[in-house]
């Protein structure tokens, strides 16, 4: 099979999600002192938040909103904006990657493979995450969508990647774990997609990754199978 590149997601992908909602929870718990419930400590919260994560981040922030109004996280409940204000905010102050990050990146350059990064969200948010785990000039080229304008999982992102990187679709790979966002997005522009099984939701009648590992530590063994 002939690849050229890989393109990587940064959440749940590069950018370990639970271990910096654990790392945020101490912040979380300071700035909703007064509207938290009895027994919330940092640990409570921290597990709460990972939980709601796992279980609906695919079907949106504001669900997973609702899940810790439903565990009884708040005594008095915080509207959902200041909740996803805060949270946004925490994410430009911590930020933990996966212990695998580096060693992935260098394995796909090793190999003489162009790399890429397409990410959705709020682009300030994304560039700080970028800084904070030392990735900022780690990819060829970087796709922000919030200053490209449109978001996964829109084509149109994943065609200015292959276009940047001078690669016809078709010899892409994609990486991440969304399976509407990346799989849906990258397979709809014609990318290889491998999906990253890293939640535990999964939406229905969502696309399936051509290739599907647990996380990006099992993407070289993969890219050795394939590349021929």
């Amino acid at each position: 099979m002939k690849i050229n590149g890989v393109v990587f997601d940064l959440d749940h992908t590069l950018f370990d999600r639970y271990a910096t909602l654990s790392a945020i929870a101490s912040d979380f718990c300071t700035y909703f002192q007064d509207k938290l419930a009895g027994g919330m400590n940092e640990n409570a919260v921290a597990q709460l938040l990972c939980e709601g994560d796992r279980t609906y981040i695919y079907y949106g922030w504001k669900r997973v909103f609702e899940f810790l109004l439903e565990k009884g996280m708040f005594t008095i409940h915080p509207e959902y904006s200041e909740y996803k204000a805060l949270l946004l905010k925490l994410f430009t102050t911590k930020a933990v990657p996966f212990p695998f990050t580096y060693k992935v990146l260098e394995e796909v350059k090793t190999r003489g493979l162009k790399t890429g990064l397409i990410t959705n969200g709020d682009a300030a948010v994304q560039r700080e995450k970028l800084k904070l785990l030392g990735l900022t000039n780690s990819f060829d080229e970087v796709i922000l969508c919030g200053d490209f304008g449109i978001q996964k999982p829109d084509a149109a992102p994943f065609k200015e990647m292959a276009r940047r990187l001078g690669c016809s679709e078709g010899t892409l790979i994609y990486v991440g774990d969304n399976p509407i966002c990346d799989v849906g997005g990258a397979s709809g522009a014609g990318y290889i997609t491998v999906e990253l099984l890293t939640a535990d939701c999964t939406p229905p009648n969502a696309p399936v990754g051509d290739y599907r590992i647990k996380t990006v530590a099992e993407l070289a063994e993969l890219l050795d199978k394939l590349i021929t």
